[in-house]
């Protein structure tokens, strides 16, 4: 379990890592051809160590069709990261991204199944992120939430 959670630590610093370089290069050539030059960049990666396994390698069994959708989420992915981070900042970006994720995965995990105490543990601990994404997004939250319960009851800002 703790290697899972090392791997899974390590992949959002490989994506934190790739938003920052991917923004810099949709910058000077714009996200679509950030995304192009990623992808073949990818390609030619993860094809040396899968040559060096043989051809059968890269062979593709069997699969449903929209196993083939993963690849079109990929080059939307990086896309629009590659616009985005370069508008929102690498923080905002990351935390936006993260609080999508969060929701989508929640949504994903209870598909076709009953709400329970866990949907709603999980509905909540979403809703813990999003906030969380909220306050380290806006400078002035701290003093917001200081005036909310004075504006509440009626007292002078």
């Amino acid at each position: 379990m703790l290697t899972a959670v090392l791997l899974a630590l390590s992949n959002g610093l490989c994506i934190g890592l790739s938003r920052a370089v991917n923004g810099h290069l949709g910058r000077r050539d714009g996200p679509l051809r950030a995304s192009l030059w990623n992808h073949v960049v990818g390609f030619v990666f993860l094809s040396a160590p899968m040559a060096l396994q043989g051809v059968g390698a890269f062979h593709v069994g069997p699969a449903p069709w929209f196993a083939w959708i993963g690849g079109v989420l990929g080059v939307a992915f990086v896309a629009l990261n590659s616009h985005v981070v370069v508008r929102l900042g690498a923080s905002r970006t990351a935390g936006l991204v993260v609080g999508a994720q969060m929701l989508t995965g929640v949504v994903i995990s209870n598909l076709g199944a009953a709400i329970d105490g866990r949907t709603l543990v999980r509905l909540a601990g979403a809703g813990l992120i999003v906030a969380g994404i909220w306050l380290a997004n806006t400078p002035n939250a701290p003093r917001r939430l200081r005036r909310a319960p004075a504006a509440q009851a009626g007292e002078p800002k």
